[in-house]
């Protein structure tokens, strides 16, 4: 956990940042509700996991505590009524608030769980275009939605980056590639996110060309939510700063009580970034028992 003490300066307990870092992550379940309503996830789950806490904060959300059991083993999985996924990782879905009839860009969807997490948000009414550049990795997109029950999606193959078209979308995630280090509680503290410095960089060029565009496609007053599992400010503040203010404005989130997040940070190094980076938001994972992660939320002029 070494290359995490880079962060000193940015977290208020060094201590307790490091230690949550590398405590085994809870796990979620969420229900459905396409195929199910929240009663029924309810029963499922006093019966599966008597463990289990309501997230009031999340909609159909409960927290499975480590060691419980997995449910992607349940038959209720199988079936499609229910769906899990790292509690940290439903947040910008939640940002986002995508809406009934609305177009929805999924920039980067694989895995899947988020574009999942949209189309139930959605109520499966309206349409969301699930985009990868990976080719193998829409076969798992496809195989959520096919599980779930889920319509309204199109998945499409192409450099999120390089995407055609004009600004036709209502709401864009750009959940982009990064570095990761946000992910260490996935293998309890193990070398997953062990980079090079430069990698940062390397990412940052990257995750520049995906929000440039995603502000492209979306239309004017429409949302861009940007979000990445990583720490580092190159590939967070550093990231934003690369869109002209005059395309799109940093609105400030705001966050249900309970819930523990800190700011973006106006400055890194000698590198001072756009004055409404501060109205980011990052997760870590001693605040409120998760995985690290940063969110962002941009509105297209």
């Amino acid at each position: 956990m070494e290359h995490l003490r880079r962060y000193q300066c940015l977290v208020d307990d060094l201590a307790a940042f490091l230690e949550a870092a590398a405590a085994p992550l809870p796990k979620v379940v969420w229900a459905n509700s396409v195929r199910t309503g929240e009663d029924r996830v309810a029963e499922i789950l006093a019966r599966r996991c008597p463990q289990a806490r309501r997230l009031p904060y999340l909609d159909g959300a409960w927290r499975i505590p480590p060691g419980a059991g997995r449910a992607g083993k349940w038959p209720e999985f199988a079936l499609g009524l229910i769906h899990t996924q790292e509690e940290v990782s439903l947040w910008p879905v939640r940002i986002l608030d995508p809406r009934p009839g609305e177009a929805v860009l999924d920039l980067c969807a694989a895995p899947g769980s988020k574009t999942a997490r949209i189309v139930v948000a959605m109520g499966d009414g309206g349409s969301v275009l699930a985009n990868d550049k990976k080719w193998p990795r829409l076969q798992g997109i496809q195989d959520i939605v096919a599980r779930m029950g889920l319509t309204s999606v199109l998945a499409c193959h192409g450099d999120g980056a390089q995407l055609p078209g004009t600004a036709r979308f209502d709401r864009v995630l750009v959940d982009a590639p990064c570095t990761g280090e946000g992910t260490t509680r996935k293998s309890e503290g193990g070398n997953r996110a062990q980079y090079r410095h430069n990698d940062h960089a390397k990412m940052q060029a990257i995750q520049k060309g995906l929000l440039r565009r995603a502000v492209e496609l979306v239309r004017p007053g429409g949302l861009v939510v940007y979000a990445t599992c990583t720490y580092a400010p190159e590939e967070n503040e550093g990231v934003l700063d690369g869109v002209y203010p005059e395309k799109a404005a940093i609105e400030p989130i705001e966050l249900p009580e309970g819930i523990t997040v800190a700011g973006g940070v106006p400055e890194w190094g000698d590198q001072r970034f756009r004055p409404d980076v501060t109205n980011a938001i990052r997760f870590w994972p001693h605040h409120n028992d998760t995985g690290g992660f940063f969110v962002a939320r941009l509105r297209r002029l």
